[in-house]
């Protein structure tokens, strides 16, 4: 089964850049293997496109799941839960 990727509509423009900028993303886009374009676009998401404020994370709930404090147990020692008593 082929499968295609999602391809997003996209705008051609044109921008003029110094050339020291011009070399610097050049570096860069070749540090992280993509065009210039995608790291053009990265920046631009990344100013533009925020991300959602920390606490809309679904993840934000599991903060203070464990929270040893106000447990009468008190603290664990995360080296014996992940590998054991027994070292």
């Amino acid at each position: 089964m082929l499968m295609y990727p999602l391809v997003m509509a996209m705008r051609r423009f044109q921008i003029l850049l110094d050339e020291k900028l011009d070399d610097a993303l050049e570096r860069q886009a070749e540090l992280e293997s993509v065009s210039k374009a995608e790291l053009l676009r990265r920046y631009a998401r990344e100013r533009l496109e925020p991300p959602p404020p920390v606490r809309e994370d679904p993840l934000w709930e599991l903060v203070g799941v464990d929270d040893a404090d106000n447990d009468p147990g008190g603290r664990v020692d995360i080296d014996e839960v992940v590998y054991g008593g027994n070292r």
